[in-house]
């Protein structure tokens, strides 16, 4: 999928703001986005549980799991969802696919900041 942003939507979208002339027609720059994406980690973890008398306690190999969990925010609050082995391959590379974009809007921003209004200043 292709997606034309203004380079001036790029900024304000991590909350770099510009004035823009309306008169004016700002450079666009076309970035490919791969779908779907999600924010966030995949981590996995073991656990003992609340057996006393369980294995696990004991053996640290014997320990119950292999547990996925992604972690990332949700309503600005930092959340941990214990998932399938099957959702976590899906999580993964619909983080993969967030990280690229990520990587494209900072490859965007390296010399839009360059230009930046301040820039010209004396004593930077």
């Amino acid at each position: 999928m292709q997606i034309s942003l203004a380079l001036f939507a790029v900024l304000m979208y991590i909350d770099i703001k510009m004035k823009v002339n309306p008169s004016q027609n700002p450079p666009t720059e076309t970035i490919e986005v791969t779908l779907p994406i999600l924010p966030g980690s995949i981590s996995t973890a073991r656990s003992t549980c609340g057996k006393p008398q369980c294995a696990c306690h004991a053996d640290p190999d014997k320990r119950h799991g292999v547990y996925y969990r992604w972690t990332g925010v949700l309503h600005g609050k930092r959340t941990t969802k214990t998932l399938s082995r099957e959702e976590a391959r899906a999580c993964q590379v619909r983080i993969q696919n967030y990280r690229a974009l990520q990587q494209t809007i900072a490859a965007l921003l390296r010399p839009a900041l360059e230009h930046a209004p301040w820039a010209n200043r004396e004593g930077k």
